[in-house]
């Protein structure tokens, strides 16, 4: 077999892992994560070989899930900006104060992996790992757009989420690597000052996220 043709394979099998429910798969994503962030607190050094070696699995199942640590990174934050999303579509629904909180969470997640995503921001490629998490992170932004009920007049949803995910992605990048110094708290409260307020406006929550999704773990 032709070695493009076993990449392609190896990443055929990848895109599957990603969408399976199957518990041993989300049981080995699990302990890759966990490997991760007990790193990160533990300040080693962070790579294919320590990662597999803390979660008690071997490069190959590492590379089985993902193509490299840049790649765990990527899934970690999509995995954590979905359940964030969910979590504060239900806390609106709720009349809770929605965006502060998940503004908290999703810096508090940063800080507790912040060794992986210094490594994976400073990587310097056009249109690199900042944009992509920021193409993310407008896909939830989007979605919560389109169920506000009240949108100002003008306004373009695909505009603003990529502008909202762009500027929100910079900042925090900016503060991972240690371009922008401040505390996790000042951090989230400034991105929580600087998102519009008609965000936090009522939402019509659909039917399809259950009760069940809405409580939907994230890597803390």
């Amino acid at each position: 077999m032709a070695r493009s043709d076993a990449a392609a394979d190896i990443a055929g099998v990848r895109d599957g892992l990603r969408s399976s429910s199957d518990p041993r798969v989300e049981a080995t994503r699990a302990k890759l994560f966990d490997a991760v962030r007990e790193l990160s607190a533990a300040g080693e050094d962070i790579s294919v070989s320590s990662v597999a070696k803390a979660a008690g699995v071997g490069r190959a199942t590492f590379y089985t899930h993902f193509s490299g640590i840049d790649d765990l990174a990527l899934h970690l934050q999509e995995t954590t900006f979905h359940a964030l999303a969910l979590e504060a579509r239900a806390e609106i629904a709720q009349g809770g104060d929605a965006l502060a909180q998940s503004q908290r969470a999703l810096i508090a997640h940063y800080g507790a992996y912040r060794p992986l995503y210094a490594a994976t921001f400073s990587v310097a490629v056009p249109r690199g790992v900042e944009s992509r998490v920021a193409a993310l992170m407008r896909e939830e932004i989007l979605a919560h757009i389109r169920l506000l009920i009240d949108i100002p007049a003008g306004v373009d949803p695909d505009l603003a989420a990529t502008y909202l995910a762009h500027a929100a992605m910079g900042l925090i990048a900016s503060w991972v690597v240690g371009d922008v110094e401040t505390e996790p708290e000042r951090l989230a409260d400034h991105l929580t000052d600087l998102m519009p307020a008609w965000m936090s406006g009522p939402i019509a929550l659909p039917p399809e996220i259950a009760a069940d999704e809405r409580n939907e773990e994230y890597p803390k």
